[in-house]
């Protein structure tokens, strides 16, 4: 394979990483702000869950139309459900009963596959996903969503900004928090359902905390955190991808590590700046 077929046979899934990466880098910033940190996860797992029902009870076929809508509809009831129990319980905190949704969805998740052929398969794909297989229609169709869901967090940022900064100023001011809450969790579920078919619970998870921790190092400015987490996301993406082709290895899993070993070198470095001081 020469330079130009290699350029070729990449082009998708790079193209499928910067759709990811384009929505994933905002959206986890407001995760990292309101303290959320297995929000994505749980809600990656949750739609994961809804598109192995549809898949094992209803043989429907991958990223159909059964699929997706299964898919949704679990995350838009988590995203209920969350949203309810943030305003009813306030004797344990959010992150506490994300991460237990996450546990039980993970289980759920392992019993359903444990009921049909090839359930390691299964497991692995829901897990790590098919970047490195990703088709131009399904990058198009993420892309549009994706474009819709940042213009309506653009036209509604000074809400979802307030809420994410200041949940009680907010309250005070008036906005309907609920509301917003829901409408923050629902857009974190679409993006999510429409990411975990293509790019796997890890990745996705991973592209939208890892990036935006990092960023968080480096500037208080919405702006340039938000630069920050595209840049990191592109490198390790990029590095992910041919990592995967030279090594023969799993494109997901690559991406993920490379996001990590970002994060470490970082840490380490932000440390050693901040100890020189």
């Amino acid at each position: 394979m020469n330079f130009i077929e290699v350029i070729i046979f990449f082009l998708p899934p790079f193209i499928a990483c910067l759709t990811l990466v384009g929505i994933h880098a905002y959206l986890g910033i407001h995760v990292i702000e309101r303290e959320i940190i297995f929000i994505d996860i749980a809600l990656a797992q949750i739609a994961a869950v809804g598109a192995t029902m549809a898949h094992i009870f209803w043989r429907a076929e991958e990223n159909s139309l059964l699929v997706y809508l299964f898919s949704l509809g679990f995350t838009v009831l988590a995203a209920l459900f969350f949203t309810e129990v943030k305003k009813r319980v306030k004797q344990i905190s959010q992150e506490a009963i994300i991460g237990v949704s996450y546990a039980i969805a993970a289980a759920s998740a392992l019993f359903i596959f444990s009921l049909a052929a090839g359930s390691d398969v299964h497991m692995e794909h829901m897990l790590t996903g098919s970047i490195l297989w990703a088709k131009w229609n399904y990058i198009i169709l993420c892309a549009l969503v994706y474009a819709g869901i940042g213009l309506f967090h653009y036209i509604f940022r000074h809400k979802f900004l307030s809420i994410t900064q200041d949940y009680e100023g907010a309250v005070k001011k008036g906005i309907k928090v609920e509301l917003w809450d829901f409408l923050f969790y629902l857009s974190v579920g679409i993006v999510v359902t429409l990411a975990v078919s293509i790019a796997g619970v890890l990745v996705v998870f991973a592209l939208l905390v890892i990036p935006a921790t990092i960023s968080a190092m480096y500037s208080t400015n919405w702006l340039k955190r938000l630069w920050i987490a595209y840049a990191v996301s592109i490198l390790a993406s990029i590095m992910g991808l041919a990592f995967s082709f030279f090594l023969n290895f799993s494109c997901g899993p690559s991406v993920v590590m490379f996001l990590g070993l970002i994060l470490i070198i970082t840490t380490l470095t932000t440390r050693k700046r901040q100890m020189s001081v």
